[in-house]
């Protein structure tokens, strides 16, 4: 556990904090919601709303953020996806921090709660999933980990990254969901015990998602278990990295703009490997009656 500790940091030379809050429940009917300044609900919106919904809990329901208006009632500053979410699932109060301002500070106070927000990095929701033991998270660290490789929960400077430590959360996430996890082991497996696996490089997303990417579309080298090592430390990636990132830009030249220097080089890869491997498993032939 981390106490807070600001260390030598000064206050600000001048505080006005205003009205203190208080903490109350308040029914959901006395809510609403200002569209002055708030946002407008649209269907990605209520895909949020949706989602909270379908995995409520109070343990990870913050107080809504209101300010007493006409009427009797309260203006949601911020918290209305969570309120809108828990009247779904049948709430009726719901726990809000009640702040006494005037409409000029109710807009002022939701562009800076939405503004000033310190983004959450992948790296720090992939920890947390981890420590809640939230199947994605556990399952994409043991793909790496049968791989005798590291899935890492933070990012690192170029010079402390080491070989077999994987950064690529969001791809292997991917790769993941669309059960191709034991794919995924197979490749890494190998590049892990190629020589040019020592390098911090071949660990990098550009050479992973390329790398992976032509291996899951070849199941038939796991299928085969076909040694890629020799392959990996013969086969220049990093130059046909190289020369896909320049034909995506040549096409953008020329005004083709649906060509990804990462499918450039995923098929430059995968057409080695098919030379490099022409025991492909045969198709097997159709009856004819």
């Amino acid at each position: 556990m981390r106490p807070i500790e600001i260390g030598k940091r000064k206050p600000p030379a001048t505080i006005e904090p205003g009205p203190a809050p208080m903490l109350q429940w308040i029914e959901i009917d006395k809510l609403v919601v200002d569209d002055s300044y708030q946002r407008e609900l649209k269907i990605g919106n209520w895909k949020a709303i949706e989602k909270i919904a379908g995995s409520f809990k109070w343990s990870r329901f913050s107080p809504v953020f209101v300010a007493p208006v006409e009427g009797g009632r309260f203006a949601i500053i911020d918290g209305q996806h969570r309120t809108h979410a828990a009247a779904i699932c049948g709430m009726e109060q719901v726990p809000c921090q009640i702040v006494q301002m005037n409409l000029q500070e109710q807009a002022a106070s939701f562009a800076a709660v939405n503004g000033l927000v310190t983004k959450v990095t992948l790296f720090q929701i992939f920890k947390a999933a981890l420590t809640a033991s939230e199947p994605w998270a556990t399952e994409c660290a043991e793909i790496c980990a049968a791989a005798n490789c590291r899935l890492m929960t933070s990012n690192s400077s170029a010079d402390a990254k080491r070989a077999s430590d994987i950064y690529a959360i969001a791809l292997i996430r991917d790769f993941r969901e669309k059960g191709q996890g034991a794919l995924v082991t197979f490749a890494l497996s190998h590049l892990r015990r190629a020589d040019c696996g020592a390098e911090p490089g071949m660990w990098s997303n550009d050479v992973l998602k390329s790398f992976i990417g032509a291996v899951v579309d070849r199941p038939w080298l796991a299928r085969k278990n076909v040694d890629l090592t020799s392959f990996l430390d013969q086969f220049d990636i990093y130059a046909a990295i190289d020369r896909a990132d320049e034909t995506a830009r040549k096409k953008r030249r020329e005004g083709h703009f649906g060509f990804s220097r990462w499918d450039i080089a995923t098929a430059e890869i995968g057409e080695a490997l098919d030379k490099a491997f022409p025991q492909r498993v045969a198709l097997p032939t159709s009856e004819v009656a």
